[in-house]
């Protein structure tokens, strides 16, 4: 858990490089805060991210329950191990057009080849938005130098 304990330690502080491209692309949020099977976030709502009809566009907040459902999932990793999610179900109760959200995901069951996760996004109002499901496969990949292929430093081509 070293490793996946300074990384996470890292993306609170907001010191970690490089972040990946889908963060930086999509200007997810990063965590306030980690406990062992949980993460929690804050995001301002953006009116960038709206589709025509004045709320956020639902592929966001799909992208978005990806990223925190993984970072849940690094809580409760060991070193050595890499993920990769192989199911994502997304569900929209509410239409989030203003404020912020309360982004809160836990671990629900930790394997010894899957992790199961789920985020529930609030609105200011206390009301739940939306709540989306991850399975993740677990695997022992090699390393690249000191770290795991999966938050090893690859540069993404031109």
């Amino acid at each position: 858990m070293a490793v996946w304990g300074e990384k996470l330690d890292q993306i609170v502080a907001g010191t970690n490089e490089p972040k990946p491209p889908c963060v930086v692309t999509l200007d997810l949020p990063r965590l306030q805060g980690w406990l062992p099977g949980r993460v929690w976030a804050h995001w301002v709502v953006d009116p960038k991210m709206f589709h025509l009809g004045g709320a956020v566009f639902g592929g966001y907040l799909a992208a978005l329950a990806d990223q925190v459902l993984g970072l849940a999932t690094m809580t409760v990793m060991e070193d050595g191990e890499a993920f990769t999610t192989s199911d994502l179900r997304v569900s929209f109760f509410r239409p989030v057009a203003r404020g912020s959200l309360h982004i809160e995901a836990q671990v629900v069951h930790r394997g010894h080849g899957m992790v199961q996760t789920e985020v529930v996004f609030t609105r200011d109002d206390g009301k739940i938005a939306g709540k989306a499901t991850a399975t993740q496969v677990l695997t022992r990949p090699q390393a690249v130098g000191d770290k795991p292929v999966a938050i090893a430093t690859v540069k993404p081509s031109a």
